[in-house]
C-alpha cells in the first residue's frame, strides 16, 4: 500500500499520484474514540491507537492506496469494489482477533463506495473532490462500531466476489446527512463476526424535518466540531454573519451531525418569508406538527409540547422578527431539554444565548499560492471546483488557471454564497477570462458603497456581476421573480414574470438560466418542483424590481395569481380531493400572505376580501383560525367597497370566529350580513345569510324558534333557486334543530333523520365530502336519540374517517364528543370520561370550542361534571394523541340495536 506518516500524521498521505477513474472509496474510524482516550490518557490510548493503525494497514495493503490519516480516521482508495470489501472484510477479522493493550476494546465502523475518482489536482497527490467521496464519507458516518456498509454501486459491482464467509444484507433506503436523495444500504455480513446492530444513524430513524440539500456540504470541519462543542454547553446557539457566509447551510449541517443527540428530533423553521413577529409561534408549531387553531394561544402550544422532550430547533433568518426573540426564551424556559440554533444578521440578546460568528471560508495561503495541493486544501477552493464542477464535470484546477481561481476567491473573501456563484460561471468563461471582468465588477462596487462593510460590498459585488453578465430580458425576469416570498411553481412564475417577449424567451427557458447561474435554485418536494432565490440574491432582485418600475404591476400580478389559486382551491376545500388542495393551499401559505399584504396596502378592499373569502375555510380546516381573524378583521376596518363583495368578509370573519365559539360576536357579523343582503334584495345572498345567523341561536339555545323562522327563510328560498348543495346545508341545519333537544317528541326526532337524510342523499349526489360527513354526524345523532344504537355508530365511523382523512380538528372534537354521547347512553361511564378526556384535550389543542357549548341537559358530559370515580379514565383520554382518541373511538361496541 502506497503511504507514508503515522497515525500522529494528519495530512495527505502524497507519495504517488492517486489513483483516478472508477475506484472505490472505503472510509473508517473508531467507535467511541473520544470516551476511549478519556479513559485511557493519551500516552495508553495511542498504544491501542498504533495496533488499530498497523491491523488495518496490513489488510488493506493488497491494493489500497491511503490519501489520509486523521487520528483514528482513515481515508483509502481501492481500484475495483472487490478488492475494498475483501479489505474492509480482512480488516474487521484483524480486529476482532488483535490483543489490545490496556483490555481495551475497539470497534471500527467502515463505509464505502464505488463512483469517479479525481483527485483536485492531478499534478500532485491532493485529496479527491465530487459527489463520491462525500457519498462514501457519509456511508460511514452512519455505521456503528464492527459494522461494514455499502452503497449500492459498490454492492453491485462487487456481489460476485465477495470474498469466502462473506454475504450481502440490504438495509433499505437512508437519507444521508447532506446527500439530495436516499441511498440505498447494504451491510457486509461476515461468518464469526457480529452482525446484528441497531438502527443506523441516518436521518430516517430520528424525528425531523431537515431539507435535503440540492449539493454537498463543503470544508468547515473546525467549524462544525466548534459547532458542535457550544452547542453541547449552551441551548441557544446564534451563527451570525451578513447574508451569503452559509449560515442556513452551517446551521442545517450542524443539525444533521447532532440529530442522534435529540431523540425527540430537529426541525428546520424557515423563517425567511414571514416579516410579522407575531407569525413566529405559529410557524414554529407548523415545523413541529402542532395543530394551533381557535382561542388557543400558539406560543403556548409549543411550549406545552417542547415541554419534556428532547428537542432541537434550527431558526433560520432570524434578523427581520427580532422582536420574535422573546418568544425564543419563552419556548427555552417550557422545555429545559431543548436547544435552539438560531442563524441571524444580528443577535437575539436574549439570556443564555452563546454567538457564533461565521466566517469566511478558508483561503489559500497567498505565500503558497503555486502549490496545487496546498490550493486544493482550502475549503474556498475546494468549494469553487464542487460547484464548477456541477456545470462543467471535466474541470480542474490547473497549472494554467490555479492563479486565477486562488485569486477568485481570495477577492470574493471566501463568501460561499459569492463563490458559487462565481464558479456557476465556467461554463462559458474560464477563470483566467473570469478574473478581470470580477476585478472590474468589484472595483467599482467598493467605491460607491461607502455604507457597506467590506463583505458585504464583496457579496453584493459577486451578486451585481453575476446580474450584469445577464441579457437584458433575463435581467427582468430575475427582478420580477423576485416577488416569490417563499418560492414558486413554474406556473405561477408563468403566470407572473412573462410574457416571453418581455423576457427574451420561454419562462422555462429563462428560469433554466438562472438555475444554471446559481441565481435560483430547484428544490424537489412531494407537491413537485419549486424555484426559490435564497434570501440575499432575493434581496437584491427585489431591489432591482423596485428601481425598474415594473413592482405595482408585478405584485398585482402576482395577486391575482393567487387570488386565482385561492379561488379555484375554495370549492376543492370541502370535496373528495379536499386534502390535496389543502395541502396546495398551504405550500403557497406564504406567497398568499404577500399577495393580501399588498391589497391591504394598496387599499384594494375588494381584492382583499375575495382573496380572505376564498381562503377561510382553509384558515379554519388547518388550524389558521386567530390569523385568519385578524386578516377578515383588517380587512372590514378599510373604507368599504362594493357592498355585495363586502357581504364575503362578514361571512368570512363571521365564519371564523363561529368555529372557535364565540356566538355573541359570531352573531354580530352574521346579523349585518343578513340586514344588507335584504337591504340589496339578493335573495341568495339573503337565503346564506339567515341560515348562516340561525346557527348562533341554534348551538346557543338561546332562541330556538329564531333559529326555525330563519332556516324555515332560508330553505324555501333556496329551493325556488334550485340550488341543491345550500338547500342540502339548510336541511341539515334543521336537522339539527329538532334531532338536539331532549325536550322535542318522538315526532321531532324522525322529522330530524328524514331531514338529515333528505341532506346526505343531495350532498352525496354532488359529492361533496366536507358536507357529506357533517352530514352523516347528523345522521348519527338522530339515530342515537331514536335508541338506534350500532346505526349511531356506523354513521360515524364513516363521518370521523373522512374528517381524520382532511385532518379537520373541528369534525374530529365533535365526533369524538358524540362517541362520548353513545358510551353514556349505553352506561359505560368510564368509556365516556376517557372520550371526554379525548375531546376535551383536543378541543383545547386546536381551538375548537363548538363541542363544550352543550352540556349535560343535551347529553353530554363535560370536563367539569367528571366525578372522582372516573377521574383516571378521563385523565388517560386527556394523554391520548388524535390518532390513539380516534381508534379509541372506533373500538365502540355493537349492541344489536
Amino acid at each position: 500500500m502506497a503511504t507514508q506518516g503515522t497515525q500522529d500524521d494528519n495530512r495527505l498521505v502524497s507519495s504517488v499520484p492517486l489513483p483516478s477513474g472508477t475506484i472505490t472509496f472505503l472510509f473508517t474510524d473508531i467507535e467511541g474514540s473520544t470516551k476511549l482516550l478519556t479513559g485511557l490518557g493519551t500516552d495508553r490510548y495511542h498504544e491501542v491507537l498504533e495496533v488499530h493503525t498497523q491491523a488495518l494497514r496490513r489488510a488493506f495493503a493488497d491494493g489500497g492506496t491511503e490519501i489520509r490519516i486523521e487520528g483514528d480516521a482513515l481515508f483509502v482508495v481501492f481500484p475495483s469494489a472487490s478488492k475494498a470489501v475483501h479489505a474492509a472484510a480482512a480488516a474487521q477479522r484483524a480486529l476482532a482477533a488483535a490483543r489490545f493493550p490496556h483490555g481495551a476494546v475497539v470497534r471500527v465502523r467502515m463505509g464505502m463506495h464505488t463512483g469517479e475518482g479525481t483527485p483536485a489536482s492531478r499534478a500532485a497527490g491532493a485529496d479527491y473532490v465530487g459527489i463520491d467521496v462525500h457519498r462514501a464519507a457519509r456511508i460511514a458516518g452512519v455505521a456503528h462500531g464492527g459494522q461494514i456498509l455499502l452503497s449500492a454501486a459498490t454492492a453491485m459491482l462487487a456481489a460476485s466476489d465477495l470474498g469466502e464467509g462473506t454475504t450481502l444484507r440490504d438495509l433499505g433506503a437512508h437519507r444521508l446527512k447532506d446527500l439530495s436523495s436516499p441511498e440505498q444500504i447494504r451491510q457486509l455480513v461476515i461468518e464469526g463476526l457480529p452482525s446484528d446492530f441497531p438502527p443506523l444513524r441516518s436521518l430516517d430513524n430520528v424525528p425531523n424535518n431537515l431539507p435535503t440539500q440540492p449539493t454537498t456540504f463543503i470544508g468547515r470541519e473546525a467549524d462544525i466540531a466548534e459547532g458542535l462543542r457550544l452547542l453541547d454547553t449552551t441551548r441557544l446557539l446564534t451563527l451570525i454573519g451578513p447574508g451569503g457566509t452559509g449560515k442556513t447551510r452551517l446551521s442545517l449541517q450542524l443539525a444533521a451531525e447532532a440529530l442522534s443527540v435529540f431523540p425527540d428530533g430537529a426541525f428546520w423553521v424557515p423563517l425567511a418569508p414571514i416579516t410579522d413577529p407575531t407569525l413566529v409561534p405559529s410557524t414554529i408549531a407548523r415545523a413541529l406538527g402542532v395543530q394551533v387553531a381557535g382561542k388557543e394561544d400558539p406560543l403556548q402550544r409549543v411550549m406545552d409540547h417542547v415541554r419534556g422532550k428532547r428537542l432541537l430547533l434550527v431558526l433560520d433568518n432570524f434578523e427581520q422578527i427580532l422582536p420574535a426573540a422573546t418568544d425564543v426564551s419563552a419556548i427555552l424556559d417550557a422545555g429545559s431539554d431543548l436547544k435552539v440554533i438560531a442563524s441571524s444578521r444580528a443577535p437575539l440578546r436574549i439570556a443564555g444565548e452563546q454567538e457564533f460568528p461565521v466566517a469566511p471560508l478558508d483561503l489559500p495561503d497567498p505565500e503558497r499560492l503555486r502549490s496545487l495541493d496546498v490550493l486544493a486544501q482550502s475549503d474556498a477552493v475546494r468549494l469553487f471546483i464542487e460547484r464548477a464542477r456541477a456545470v462543467k464535470p471535466d474541470f480542474t484546477v490547473t497549472a494554467e488557471n490555479a492563479m486565477a481561481v486562488a485569486e477568485i476567491c481570495a477577492r470574493l473573501d471566501g463568501l460561499p454564497l459569492a463563490i458559487e456563484l462565481a464558479a456557476a460561471r465556467v461554463k462559458v468563461l474560464t477563470p483566467q477570462a473570469m478574473l478581470p471582468r470580477l476585478r472590474k465588477g468589484l472595483d467599482l462596487l467598493a467605491s460607491g458603497s461607502p455604507d457597506r462593510t467590506d463583505r458585504q460590498r464583496t457579496l453584493r459585488g459577486a451578486i451585481a456581476w453575476s446580474y450584469e453578465l445577464l441579457d437584458d430580458g433575463l435581467r427582468r425576469f430575475f427582478a420580477r421573480s423576485s416577488v416569490f416570498v417563499a418560492g414558486s411553481t413554474l406556473e405561477e412564475l408563468e403566470a407572473v414574470c412573462g410574457p416571453a417577449s418581455d423576457i427574451g424567451g420561454e419562462v422555462f427557458e429563462r428560469l433554466s438560466e438562472l438555475v444554471d447561474n446559481s441565481l435560483t435554485r430547484r428544490i424537489d418536494a412531494d407537491g413537485g418542483s419549486r424555484y426559490r432565490m435564497l434570501v440575499t440574491i432575493r434581496e437584491f432582485a427585489t431591489e432591482k424590481l423596485e428601481a425598474s418600475g415594473e413592482a405595482p404591476e408585478i405584485r398585482q400580478r402576482h395577486f391575482a395569481a393567487y387570488l386565482a389559486l385561492a379561488e379555484r382551491a375554495a370549492p376543492q376545500l370541502q370535496g373528495n380531493d379536499q386534502r390535496r388542495w389543502l395541502d396546495l393551499v398551504e405550500r403557497e401559505h406564504d406567497n398568499i400572505r404577500a399577495a393580501l399584504e399588498h391589497a391591504l396596502s394598496a387599499g384594494r378592499v375588494d381584492d382583499a376580501t375575495r382573496l380572505v373569502f376564498a381562503l377561510w375555510r382553509f384558515w379554519q380546516v388547518r388550524g389558521y383560525l386567530r390569523e385568519g381573524v385578524v386578516w377578515s378583521e383588517r380587512v372590514l376596518a378599510l373604507p368599504p367597497g362594493d357592498a355585495r363583495v363586502r357581504l364575503r368578509a362578514l361571512e368570512a370573519a363571521g365564519g371564523l370566529i363561529y368555529w372557535m365559539g364565540d356566538m355573541p360576536t359570531t352573531q354580530g357579523y352574521y346579523r349585518q350580513a343578513y340586514d344588507q343582503a335584504g337591504a340589496l334584495g339578493d335573495v341568495a345572498e339573503r337565503a346564506k345569510a339567515a341560515y348562516n345567523l340561525s346557527f348562533t341561536f341554534l348551538l346557543t339555545r338561546t332562541d330556538l324558534p329564531q333559529a326555525e323562522a330563519l332556516l324555515k327563510e332560508a330553505l324555501a328560498l333556496q329551493r325556488g333557486l334550485g340550488d341543491g348543495a345550500a338547500s342540502g346545508r339548510t336541511a341539515f341545519a334543521l336537522g339539527s334543530l329538532y334531532g338536539q333537544g331532549f325536550d322535542r317528541d318522538r315526532g321531532d326526532r324522525l322529522r330530524a333523520k328524514e331531514l338529515a337524510r333528505e341532506a346526505l342523499a343531495q350532498h352525496r349526489t354532488l359529492g361533496n365530502r366536507f358536507d357529506i360527513a357533517w352530514d352523516l354526524y347528523l345522521t348519527g345523532i338522530s339515530a342515537l336519540r331514536l335508541g338506534e344504537m350500532d346505526a349511531a355508530i356506523a354513521e360515524w365511523r364513516e363521518s370521523l374517517q373522512m374528517f381524520v382523512d382532511a385532518a379537520d380538528s373541528s369534525g374530529i372534537v365533535l365526533l369524538l364528543s358524540n362517541y362520548g354521547e353513545h358510551a353514556r347512553a349505553l352506561g359505560d361511564l368510564e368509556r365516556e370520561a376517557t372520550l371526554v378526556g379525548a375531546w376535551t384535550a383536543l378541543g383545547e389543542r386546536t381551538g375548537v370550542g363548538l363541542a363544550s357549548l352543550w352540556g349535560p341537559s343535551e347529553g353530554r358530559t363535560l370536563a367539569k361534571d367528571i366525578v372522582p370515580a372516573h377521574q383516571a379514565a378521563f385523565d388517560r383520554g386527556r394523554a391520548m394523541k388524535t390518532d390513539e382518541a380516534v381508534a379509541f373511538a372506533l373500538a365502540a361496541p355493537t349492541v344489536g340495536r
